[in-house]
């Protein structure tokens, strides 16, 4: 198939005819209309004739009956199965072409939308499934983030023609969501200042096959300015981004160009330009957390006790509740079923970035239905077995750009006992260099590549380690291995990593402390599976 010509198809308008789409299927379709199409939140899976269709879901709160409605239309069109992504997302998978229009008319009537899901777009907006009743969440940032996404999800047909590349977006304030904040464009950090709710804000981060932290932009801005904030930063985008070429038209890249100061004034400018243009913003209030009597929360604990899986509220006797949800993938009865739990809780269901199912102000005497309940269908809550919550993407099994099989590896990593006797150890396993499960994040990330091992050139991973997002660094490429060895090195990171580190020490930093080099020298000769280094003259380019 020839290459998409992404600009023309953007100065083009992106339109895309639907209808004969319903009519004729996907064989008329050129590359620019298939470019088009991902603006519907609709790609081409490397089947011929079927699709993945993308929902965006705000802040990653969906309502029971969205989730039953999402089951009939998964078993009606998409052989009963349901993906949840790393950015809070729902994908639907091997839609037939000429059923893609009933897909998105059937989602627009459960309230929710699939527009600018994928492409060079604002990519769902995310929040943090603990804001506003967390012990670590200063307040909550849920609204604010659902009033981004509506605001410049309304511009979306102006705006995907004119973005150079996509937009992440996050918000939150607890430990996890304020390194997140710095993998994203847009990464507003809740902190609460004089006893106002606000948000320090980072910009320009992104991984992919060029990875970079985001930069702070702002200590502290208002709730009643976080539009205008928004807003500012898709203008400096437009204005000085790429348009022409979509390999440099990430945020960071105008970054590069500007200058961090440079950056900053730009977006500076900006930002006072929206504030005059939107003047002050009205926000749902939102009640900031004061000083907790962690003493009388604590003496409510369910049965069972607290843990990852079962976290006590700022409410006395309520608990916040994880399921783990194997690879993000669950089928119509099980969403059905998580969709019905959701009401012995505040009656949503909320989606987390590890690809996991959240209840919140689940009453303490009543964890235990929920537990009972999810174990029938064979899930678990987080840290409840000796099975490793790892994070993939979809991988080479629908992905056109896939190169290897994610889910499979992580399915298989998640029951080495490395892993199982590390529960809290992030393990991200992407299907090509495109970081949809963020490898350069995790304590141990994994990127599917062609590699050259043992003399001959196969399918495998290149192994990243050393992130500390904390200490402001990404992982890097520690060396590669074939597909069948993928447990054996994993495993033998974890060991050396629990004969190295120090007293509280993540593998992160042991990794830096002793060297990438030396750690990756040290692998090399625990298992015959790895070599290390990253460029090799005899890898693979992909």
């Amino acid at each position: 198939m020839p290459a998409v010509d992404i600009p023309g198809a953007k100065r083009s308008g992106l339109n895309v005819d639907l209808e004969r789409l319903a009519r004729e299927g996907d064989g008329w379709l050129t590359p620019e209309d298939r470019y088009a199409l991902k603006t519907h939140g609709v790609c081409a899976q490397v089947q011929p004739g079927v699709f993945m269709v993308r929902l965006r879901i705000p802040s990653g709160r969906l309502t029971p009956d969205q989730l039953f409605g999402l089951a009939e239309i998964a078993d009606e069109y998409a052989f009963g199965w349901l993906h949840l992504s790393t950015r809070q997302n729902v994908e639907l998978h091997h839609i037939g072409a000429s059923s893609v229009p009933s897909v998105l008319m059937a989602i627009e009537e459960l309230g929710l939308t699939t527009r600018s899901a994928c492409g060079h777009t604002m990519r769902n907006v995310m929040s943090c499934p603990d804001a506003g009743v967390g012990i670590d969440e200063p307040f909550d940032c849920g609204p604010d983030a659902r009033r981004v996404s509506d605001a410049i999800l309304a511009r979306s047909a102006e705006l995907n023609c004119r973005l150079p590349s996509r937009i992440n977006i996050a918000f939150g304030g607890c430990d996890t969501c304020r390194q997140h904040a710095r993998l994203n464009d847009a990464g507003f950090e809740s902190v609460v200042v004089a006893g106002e709710a606000g948000y320090r804000l980072w910009g320009a981060g992104s991984l992919g096959t060029a990875p970079s932290l985001a930069i702070p932009l702002e200590d502290f801005i208002s709730r009643r300015h976080v539009l205008a904030a928004a807003e500012a930063l898709v203008d400096v985008f437009v204005s000085h981004g790429d348009l022409d070429d979509p390999k440099r038209g990430r945020m960071k890249f105008v970054v590069d160009a500007l200058g961090e100061d440079g950056f900053r004034h730009a977006f500076g400018a900006a930002c006072y330009r929206a504030c005059q243009r939107l003047g002050d913003e009205t926000s749902p209030p939102v009640d900031v957390i004061d000083e907790i009597a962690l003493a009388d929360l604590l003496r409510h604990a369910p049965l069972g006790g607290w843990g990852s899986g079962v976290r006590p509220q700022r409410t006395a006797g309520l608990a916040t509740m994880t399921l783990r949800i194997p690879m993000g993938d669950v089928d119509g009865d099980d969403a059905r079923r998580l969709a019905s739990l959701a009401r012995i809780g505040d009656g949503h269901i909320y989606l987390s970035r590890d690809q996991n199912v959240v209840y919140r102000d689940v009453p303490v005497g009543r964890v235990s239905e929920i537990r009972i309940a999810a174990r029938e269908r064979g899930l678990f809550l987080d840290g409840s077995d000796t099975v490793a919550d790892v994070r993939t993407c979809t991988g080479s099994a629908v992905c056109s750009l896939g190169i290897s099989a994610a889910p499979s590896v992580g399915d298989r990593l998640s029951r080495i006992a490395a892993l199982g006797r590390n529960g809290a150890l992030r393990v991200h396993v992407s299907g090509c260099p495109n970081s949809c499960a963020q490898h350069q994040a995790g304590d141990i990330g994994l990127s599917g590549a062609k590699v050259r091992v043992g003399g001959r050139t196969r399918v495998g991973y290149r192994i990243w380690v050393g992130a500390d997002l904390d200490a402001g660094t990404l992982g890097e490429v520690a060396g590669r291995v074939a597909e069948e060895d993928v447990e054996d090195v994993v495993g033998a990171i974890v060991g050396m990593w629990e004969a190295m580190r120090r007293p509280g020490e993540p593998l992160g930093r042991t990794v830096r402390r002793l060297g990438l080099d030396a750690f990756a020298a040290h692998l090399s000769t625990l298992s015959d599976g790895f070599e290390p280094g990253a460029d090799d003259p005899h890898l693979v380019a992909v």
